[in-house]
């Protein structure tokens, strides 16, 4: 059993983490809020932390593993992260982010320094994948 802390920009992580993640680890999903304009995100959107939040509760639903906990995140991608580690021991990190060409402004900003190999001693691994059409 492993603690996964799975934070994800597409709206469907677990089309690319179903092989990542067993039946017996323990997941926390965290969404953090990329997907506003740049103005509704400088004014802390809230329709985007509800969206978001919704996002995050069907992802934790369709992941394989026990989900203990689904939420919306900062923007920042890293500053989410750490976060969630405030609050949830995790002994992996997976990082579900699209490609550098669909990101909105916002998205890429945030994304734009996603730690790549660990955070806190806890190994980090950024996988790639196109939002559903």
């Amino acid at each position: 059993m492993t603690n996964i802390l799975l934070v994800s920009t597409v709206d469907e992580p677990e089309r690319v983490v179903r092989d990542e993640i067993d039946e017996s680890d323990t997941v926390k999903v965290v969404v953090p809020v990329v997907k506003q304009g740049i103005l509704d995100w400088l004014a802390n959107d809230q329709r985007a932390f509800a969206a978001a939040a919704e996002v995050a509760e069907r992802a934790g639903d369709a992941v394989p593993g026990e989900t203990v906990e689904t939420a919306a995140g900062e923007a920042d991608v890293e500053l989410a992260i750490r976060d969630a580690l405030a609050t949830f021991p995790a002994d992996q990190i997976i990082v579900v982010v699209r490609p550098e060409e669909e990101a909105g402004l916002v998205e890429a900003l945030a994304t734009d320094d996603v730690p790549t190999r660990a955070v806190d001693g806890i190994p980090v691994r950024t996988l790639v994948a196109h939002d559903p059409r």
